[in-house]
């Protein structure tokens, strides 16, 4: 009898993390949604939630992260970044997010340091090579109005 029982509790337990692991897949494809709809406050409720059934998920610190840039809030999208890596698989996906963070600040050398650790991680992910070679262009063409600058002045 005593076998039986811990049979069934087994099973009982396994589809309570299927049930969970459903829940946080929804809400996360829920969150996407709201998201691609423009909808930032509705996606970041979903994360919010999202968050209290898996707290270790770097989807739902990437997508926060993602809202918080959109809304120019520099300082708390790389706060999530930094903690979507902590957790992530794919760490390369968070390197070149937190290059494209630091781009858009115009910090293209911080920029430029966080696209090479996704290339060092993955060397077959184009997105940071992308962002690399578009922080480069731009830090080269700063360079060439500096000198044009330089030159109209002497």
């Amino acid at each position: 009898m005593s076998e039986e029982v811990d049979k069934l509790n087994e099973i009982s337990d396994f589809f309570r993390r299927m049930n969970a692991k459903i829940l946080l897949l929804r809400m996360l494809k829920k969150a996407k949604e709201e998201y691609d709809k423009y909808d930032y406050e509705l996606a970041r409720k979903t994360l919010i939630q999202a968050y209290f059934t898996d707290k270790k998920n770097s989807v739902i610190f990437r997508g926060l992260g993602c809202i918080n840039q959109f809304k120019g809030k520099w300082n708390s999208a790389i706060r999530y970044f930094n903690r979507a890596l902590k957790y992530s698989d794919k760490k390369e996906i968070e390197y070149t997010l937190l290059g494209m963070a630091y781009y858009l600040q115009g910090k293209l050398d911080d920029a430029i340091i966080y696209f090479n650790r996704a290339i060092d991680v993955n060397d077959d992910y184009n997105p940071a090579y992308e962002g690399k070679n578009q922080s480069l262009l731009e830090n080269h063409l700063k360079i060439i109005d500096l000198q044009e600058s330089l030159k109209k002045q002497f």
